[in-house]
């Protein structure tokens, strides 16, 4: 979808699905409908310099900005007017704004390397926490909405009491760290950076949980969460956008792809759509096939798939492939099918802290990976027995 006339920096789901808000370089915030592709209205236009970050209420009733003038507008959505006059209290560039969970506050980080939090209805500052010593890149409330964490340029995370302004963690183990959002259930957070690598991270302790997620060939720009958790969705400088299990770490579908960096990514509350901007003015969105919540299962299958592939490659099965992930009519093709280097492996089978999974649903994921390991090892030997195996694991799954 092209209405931008620079490069697009935010992006942001309404909560209802159906719209998109984009900010862009070009000063303006536009609405789109994510159904049609189209524009929603006039550009909101009110910033004296580019946009870094975008983000809806979550009643959809206001949208906040934030970018190079160091200043914050709220937006009216109905009428495209501004709330009150433009938010003044940083002194430096507003890398990333987000309401809190109940919508009554709005944090912002900045260049100034420090972090605001105010009043979402009436402007007023009720905090600046000050921890940092490099660019606050990115914010991010607990799914309570008692905590919030930044991230920085200076590597790390921090963890803060909404109530209090207490420091309560600092985690080391990125740089910079570019983006941080929280599991919807609130033990954990995942950042990008930098590095190439996306990490997660125990809240209650800041020890890394797993591995980390490894495939982008340059530095990662910003990250995504799945309203229930089980995939991530990031954006790079290598131009391609790139899913990943929360589960096993490891990339899942197709790579999506631009024609030049991926500055922001967004998925819809159902997990159904993901939006995408960057540097080639474009904003891109994407349709799953599944809803969110078939996603492991959906991606036992994809495993199956591939290794069948690999087994016997033909056009039918990378035809397959191609429709696990599919751009939306209006978006430009995507690309060819996941190639050898980029395909996920069978899971490693890495523990993880527990997320109020029961021991019973453990064993069956690890019976899962176990199925997983001997299908792949048949089926490089048969195709034929493979199509038999394939059909019985899907009737197993049942």
């Amino acid at each position: 979808m092209r209405g931008h006339t620079k490069h697009v920096n935010g992006v942001a789901f309404f909560n209802d699905g159906r719209r998109v808000v984009t900010g862009s370089w070009d000063e303006v915030l536009r609405i789109w409908d994510a159904n049609k592709g189209t524009l929603v209205g006039k550009p909101l236009e009110g910033h004296r310099g580019g946009l870094y970050s975008v983000a809806v209420s979550p009643d959809d009733l206001r949208i906040a900005s934030g970018g190079y003038d160091k200043t914050i507008i709220i937006w009216d959505v109905e009428s495209m007017q501004k709330v009150f006059s433009p938010l003044v209290k940083h002194t430096g560039r507003v890398r990333s704004v987000c309401f809190s969970p109940n919508g009554t506050r709005l944090a912002s980080g900045s260049d100034d390397k420090t972090v605001v939090v105010w009043d979402a209805k009436t402007g007023a500052v009720l905090a600046t926490l000050d921890g940092h010593y490099n660019l606050v890149l990115s914010v991010a409330f607990s799914p309570d909405g008692l905590q919030l964490a930044s991230a920085s340029s200076d590597g790390t995370i921090g963890v803060w009491h909404i109530n209090n302004a207490e420091l309560l963690l600092k985690i080391g183990g990125h740089h910079p760290v570019c983006g941080v959002v929280w599991s919807p259930d609130g033990q954990e957070l995942v950042s990008a950076s930098d590095d190439k690598m996306v990490k997660f991270w125990d809240v209650s302790t800041g020890q890394q949980i797993g591995q980390p997620c490894i495939g982008h060939t340059d530095q990662i720009y910003s990250l995504a969460i799945s309203s229930k958790g089980s995939f991530i969705a990031t954006s790079s400088k290598d131009k391609t956008v790139r899913l990943w299990s929360t589960r096993t770490f490891q990339q899942i579908g197709q790579v999506l792809e631009h024609t030049n960096g991926v500055y922001c990514v967004a998925i819809s509350p159902n997990g159904t759509l993901l939006a995408s901007g960057g540097f080639d003015q474009d904003v891109r969105l994407w349709r799953h096939n599944s809803k969110e919540g078939e996603e492991d299962e959906l991606e036992v299958e994809q495993r199956l798939r591939l290794m069948h592939a690999f087994a016997t490659p033909s056009e039918h099965d990378n035809a397959q492939l191609r429709d696990d992930f599919r751009n939306i009519p209006f978006a430009k093709d995507f690309g060819t099918p996941i190639s050898d280097e980029q395909a996920p492996v069978p899971p490693s089978g890495t523990k993880r802290k527990d997320r109020a999974r029961d021991d019973e649903s453990d064993e069956e994921v690890d019976l899962l990976v176990i199925a997983s390991l001997i299908t792949y090892l048949i089926l490089l030997t048969s195709r034929e027995n493979g199509d038999v195996i394939l059909n019985r694991c899907k009737q197993n799954r049942m």
